[in-house]
């Protein structure tokens, strides 16, 4: 038996005995259901989740119209929030995720995605140990990414 006393709070996958068996039975996961993650995330939200992107880049604008500013979606996944984001953004946006699968699918995106502009670049990086110094981002964001991360306080990057 687990004792869950002594782990990290964060996703619990069943029969994970430690952060590292968490989230690695996460990536696994993501690893599988890349080909259908986002038609799954359509008919999971019945499309709701397309509006809750293009809120949420509206809710941001005012950081996303800075062309200083540097911007952050955190277990971007397939990069569908990023694309949001950086829709008319003169922001510098980058995403990030530790599942490589997922990360082909968003890079293959990011050319149709551009229109001529600079494709959104995408980092493999675990969010619970980001290649990023602190305070490198003026924004971070993370669309239903969050709820995997084996430790939700190692994944809160400041």
């Amino acid at each position: 038996m687990v004792d869950t006393e002594t782990l990290p709070k964060g996703t619990q996958p069943e029969g994970a005995t430690s952060e590292q068996d968490a989230s690695r039975k996460v990536r696994e996961m993501f690893t599988r259901i890349a080909p259908r993650y986002d038609l799954l995330n359509h008919l999971l939200s019945g499309q709701m989740d397309k509006r809750w992107r293009a809120r949420a880049a509206r809710e941001l604008r005012p950081i996303l119209e800075r062309a200083d500013a540097r911007v952050l979606d955190l277990c971007c996944g397939t990069g569908d929030l990023a694309f949001s984001l950086a829709r008319g953004a003169k922001a510098n946006i980058i995403g990030a995720d530790f599942s490589h699968t997922m990360l082909v699918r968003a890079r293959a995106k990011a050319v149709a995605e551009a229109n001529g502009s600079a494709p959104v670049p995408f980092f493999e990086a675990d969010a619970l140990r980001l290649p990023f110094a602190d305070g490198s981002f003026d924004l971070v964001t993370t669309a239903f990414g969050f709820r995997n991360l084996a430790n939700y306080e190692a994944g809160l990057p400041t």
